[in-house]
């Protein structure tokens, strides 16, 4: 059977288990952030960016969503570095307040701003515009020319973004943060942009996880049902099965189950995908890889040059 396992780790332990995998397996570094990845696995294609904005979100089938998280800019020299994502550093109150006073300033019949419950802001488009953008989980610390939108329409959402640069530049909402030594939102960054998508192909018998963008994405319209983490047994390797989660707190029972039924033919392909600080790094195993004996141990934490 195959066993496909997706976990964000954080690396501050050991794993034994999953460090010899990687010493018999093959492995690359993937160029996919964790939420591209799970609709990469199901099916969902760019059209041109993943539509994870209209997927969070979820309340509207045909309109055009993208994520709109407040960051904080450095000026380094003459051009600007994206610093910080602040999208978790803002209460839900602050969160209203921005988008409020956004509205107040940029809100038109083609676009409006939008936030949810767990503190996420969005720009809402009546039609689809044409941009390809970047998520903020592949800037690297260069400047922002390099990440901004690309398309026939490039140049006014940067004069967009420009304007709203100015419009936050001294806000009294930044003006509290200042007050509290907090960073201060001094952009918003667009990413994530797409409708509801139609299509989803699911290849899996079980899907296990505590990953709340999985589960809005199988409540598309899928016919999986989602198993909790703590369902996962020895009996469940005898199906073809995903295991997605986002914490480290379960990863070494998991990987104990897969491990024995690894070795005991079980499983006989076992694809393990680890994201870590923004990167996914693929670590492939076959049966036959077991008997790789001579190989030097590597682990986990030096190809990630976690010290």
């Amino acid at each position: 059977m195959n066993t496909t396992l997706l976990c964000k780790a954080s690396l501050e332990r050991d794993h034994p288990i999953l460090d010899r995998f990687l010493t018999i397996g093959d492995v690359e570094f993937l160029n996919f952030s964790y939420e591209e990845f799970l609709c990469h696995l199901l099916g969902i294609k760019p059209n041109p960016d993943y539509p994870l904005a209209s997927i969070d979100y979820q309340k509207n089938q045909t309109l055009y969503y993208l994520y709109a998280d407040p960051v904080y800019l450095s000026l380094q020299r003459d051009t600007f570095f994206l610093e910080k994502k602040l999208t978790g550093n803002f209460t839900q109150n602050e969160i209203e307040s921005l988008c409020d006073a956004l509205n107040e300033t940029f809100k038109d019949d083609a676009r409006a701003f939008v936030f949810n419950d767990q503190g996420q802001l969005f720009l809402e488009l009546k039609k689809q515009p044409h941009i390809k953008t970047t998520s903020i989980a592949h800037i690297k610390r260069q400047s922002i020319e390099l990440f901004m939108p690309q398309g026939n329409e490039a140049m006014t959402w940067h004069a967009f973004m420009n304007e709203i640069q100015m419009f936050l530049f001294d806000h009294p909402i930044n003006q509290d943060r200042l007050r509290r030594e907090l960073l201060p939102s001094n952009s918003i960054w667009f990413s994530g942009g797409g409708v509801i998508p139609q299509v989803i192909k699911n290849s899996y018998t079980t899907i296990f996880s505590n990953t709340e963008f999985l589960k809005k994405v199988l409540s598309i319209g899928i016919n999986t049902s989602l198993q909790s983490l703590d369902n996962f047994h020895q009996d469940d390797v005898n199906q073809d099965a995903l295991i997605a989660f986002e914490d480290d707190g379960e990863i070494d029972h998991i990987l104990e189950v897969i491990w024995n039924n690894f070795k005991k033919r079980k499983i006989k392909n076992l694809n393990i995908y680890l994201n870590y600080q923004d990167q996914l790094l693929h670590i492939n195993n076959r049966f036959i890889q077991l008997f790789k004996v001579w190989k030097k141990t590597h682990t986990v934490k030096n190809y990630f040059n976690v010290h």
